[in-house]
């Protein structure tokens, strides 16, 4: 986030802090409102409680995303222009758009609290869980699978199950992704991305 934030944006910014950190259920109201240097009181004119923060990370969450997707030209909305923007598209273009949302993913602060939030609170939180399953596995697969099959219409990918083929290219950058979390390098990371992103284009780019 920005250096200077607003108080709204600075309660965000430190909740997400806290409860990455901490858990979502180990985190009170006070101990935000220490964080970001306000009274406890004063955080109500902002947010009506816990829930309403954590949905509040996850707006924002959308947002810097959605921004970063700008920046590195990538379309997010599955319509006929974008599947102009994705006609003939070669391994290289490929390549870099996926090294982009790697190194946003990866290197992004929020991006990084955020996941580590979603995946250590998913089984004790039911909100927690809807946030990882909406945003980690059925968007992804649901926008990739209408991409390829725009695709095939106009005859750049081959005739196979769209599901199946947005499996196979989300699943092993989930997996790249999560051996980032474990520790592995950024630069062993990126190179299996590129190897992956051969391979997929081997069997299903026409």
């Amino acid at each position: 986030m920005e250096a200077t934030m607003t108080t709204k944006e600075k309660i965000i910014f430190e909740s997400l802090k806290l409860f990455s950190s901490k858990g979502y259920d180990g985190v009170s109201m006070r101990e935000i409102a220490a964080a970001v240097g306000i009274k406890g009181a004063s955080l109500y004119n902002h947010f009506k409680g816990k829930e309403d923060i954590f949905n509040a990370i996850f707006s924002e969450m959308v947002k810097q995303y959605d921004h970063a997707a700008v920046l590195m030209n990538i379309p997010m909305e599955e319509s006929e222009q974008t599947i102009i923007k994705y006609h003939n598209i070669g391994e290289n273009q490929l390549f870099n758009m996926a090294e982009g949302l790697l190194g946003f993913f990866t290197q992004n602060e929020f991006a990084v609290m955020f996941r580590k939030l979603l995946v250590s609170e998913q089984h004790k939180s039911s909100l927690a869980a809807n946030c990882f399953k909406e945003y980690y596995l059925e968007a992804p697969i649901l926008f990739q699978s209408q991409i390829f099959r725009g695709l095939q219409q106009n005859g750049d990918f081959q005739n196979y199950d769209t599901g199946t083929m947005a499996l196979h290219f989300y699943s092993p950058i989930y997996y790249i992704l999560s051996k980032f979390d474990l520790g592995y390098p950024y630069e062993e990371c990126l190179e299996q991305l590129k190897n992956h992103i051969h391979c997929f284009c081997a069997l299903y780019c026409k």
